[in-house]
Order: C-alpha cells, then structure tokens, then sequence
C-alpha cells in the first residue's frame, strides 16, 4: 500500500511539473511576442516622430510664404521640395521622380531665385499651394511636392 502511495505522489508530482514547465515556456513566448511587438510600435512611432516635419504638408494646402520656408529649411537636407506654380515647374534641393520617388541629382534652382519677383521660378507668398509628400520604394521621404491651386 505504502509502495503504491509514493507511486501516486511520484506521477503526481511529475504531472504538476510538466505542467508547470509548460506554462512556463508559453508566458515566455507570449512574453517575446509582446515585447517584438512593443519595439515595432516603438519603431514606428520613432519614424513619425522624425518624419514629422515633413508629414504636416500631405494633402495640405498652405501659403506660398510657407512653401518659401520650406524650401529653405529643406535646403540641408537630402530631400527635393518640387513646386508647379501657374507660371513654372521647378525642383529646389534635389530633383525626384513624382511617380516613384526616385531621388535625382542636385537641382540649380534655389531659394533667392524663388523670392525674385522677376524670376521664372518665382513663388507667390500669398498663392495657395497643395502640398504632397513623395515616398521612395524603400518608404523614405525623398520629396514634398506643391501645386498651385
């Protein structure tokens, strides 16, 4: 009787264990799961958060006297800033592929022609623009473009 008691306890306890044991690895899978998902979102946020600067113009419709700071707060970076006004089409910074956001070499027009009233390249402060960032196939920002409504 004794022999077949400590038998029970014996399976009992190896029971118990399994099923500690088990319970153990799925929490710390469930566990790595999260914190995957935890560093995506951070990941994410980190991106939007860099990006934010030029986020603010999609689909928006600003003055021309901010698509003049744009231009020049634009001019550091390795972006394009494309603008199509009721006279001209022009590329400060850098030229890029409106279709597939393909960055393209360093445009010759830049912010003093953009102020020059007499300038083909001239932007109207007080015109309304509509703005659209361009993404390249890797999802990078390579240009914000503006049209003249």
């Amino acid at each position: 009787m004794e022999n077949s008691l400590k038998g029970l306890i014996l399976a009992a306890g190896t029971i118990i264990t399994c099923v500690v044991i088990s319970l153990a690895f799925y929490i710390s899978r469930e566990a790595r799961q999260t914190a995957v998902n935890g560093a995506q979102e951070i990941n994410k946020l980190n991106t939007e958060f860099a990006e934010s600067d030029k986020i603010v113009y999609d689909n928006a419709t600003v003055s021309g006297s901010e698509v003049l700071n744009v231009i020049k707060k634009m001019s550091e970076d390795n972006i394009g800033v494309y603008v199509k006004t009721n006279k001209s089409e022009t590329y400060y910074g850098y030229s890029f592929d409106l279709s597939s956001g393909a960055l393209g070499a360093a445009s010759n027009t830049n912010y003093t022609q953009a102020v020059q009233v007499t300038a083909n390249a001239y932007i109207n402060p007080y015109a309304n623009f509509k703005g659209t960032v361009i993404r390249d196939s890797n999802d990078t920002i390579t240009g914000i473009k503006f049209v003249q409504s």
